[in-house]
């Protein structure tokens, strides 16, 4: 969404009631950036730090502590 001019902010503030509403909108009038997208095939490149193996968000790290993506109380995988 925030392609389309929201802030993290403005996003955080929406109800499910918004973002339904939102998309019934995008459903007769999607965003320009996406109508390009599918006309002319073009797709965002990954940024450097995803091809080159770097991992400066540490998502990466917290996949591998938790690989089944439950997080539990114990702090660590299994406990």
């Amino acid at each position: 969404m925030a392609g389309c001019g929201y802030t993290p902010a403005q996003i955080d503030e929406m109800t499910l009631h918004d973002v339904a509403g939102l998309y019934a909108y995008w459903r007769d009038c999607p965003p320009t950036h996406e109508i390009l997208k599918c006309v002319h095939g073009v797709e965002r490149k990954p940024p450097p730090a995803a091809v080159n193996g770097d991992d400066p968000s540490g998502v990466g790290g917290l996949i591998a502590r938790w690989p089944d993506g439950h997080v539990r109380a114990g702090g660590g995988p299994g406990g």
